[in-house]
């Protein structure tokens, strides 16, 4: 059996449903003699871009252990399940059972505390918080509308000279 880390990318009007999804692959991957590692339901996300007009999906993350057959059975029904927008199949060297960093980011009144949680790189939960957390989406957005806005008048402007300027040139033909 080999190690897999699967992504699921599930569609943000169905996140009532995650949890039961989450238990149907669990249930697949167990009856065909797999072993769970680690499943985290990471929660509602902003998305990189855009995926089918939406720009939040629900994360989960699970390091499997399984047969090939499993493998191509769980693909089968990411296919055909309208709710996963995108998933991700990664085969890994070794089973990884400590959370991953974007738990311990996304959920901060999480159930694992220091003490239970491995360093990562020699690093406290906290330190890789203070590291990787960027500006919220709502930042983001209102300095993205700011730069448009600018742009767009620095575009005006230069219309606008580049126009003065046709209109002298033209005044200058018409004069001789």
């Amino acid at each position: 059996m080999r190690h897999y880390e699967l992504v699921l990318l599930v569609h943000p009007d169905q996140s009532d449903q995650v949890p039961e999804m989450i238990n149907r692959y669990q249930d697949t991957v167990k009856k065909n003699n797999g072993m769970i590692h680690r499943s985290e339901n990471i929660g509602r996300l902003q998305l990189a871009y855009t995926i089918e007009n939406m720009h939040k999906a629900h994360y989960v993350i699970m390091n499997i252990e399984c047969d090939d057959k499993v493998i191509k059975e769980l693909e089968s029904s990411f296919k055909f399940n309208d709710s996963i927008i995108r998933h991700l199949l990664v085969k890994t060297k070794k089973a990884e059972t400590e959370p991953s960093k974007l738990f311990l980011i996304h959920n901060k009144d999480n159930k694992y505390d220091k003490k239970e949680t491995v360093n990562l790189k020699n690093k406290e939960p906290e330190e890789i918080k203070s590291e990787t957390v960027a500006e919220s989406p709502t930042e983001t957005k209102e300095s993205s509308e700011e730069e448009q806005n600018e742009n767009k008048s620095s575009e005006h402007d230069v219309d606008e000279t580049i126009k003065e300027e046709k209109v002298e040139e033209e005044d200058e033909k018409n004069k001789d």
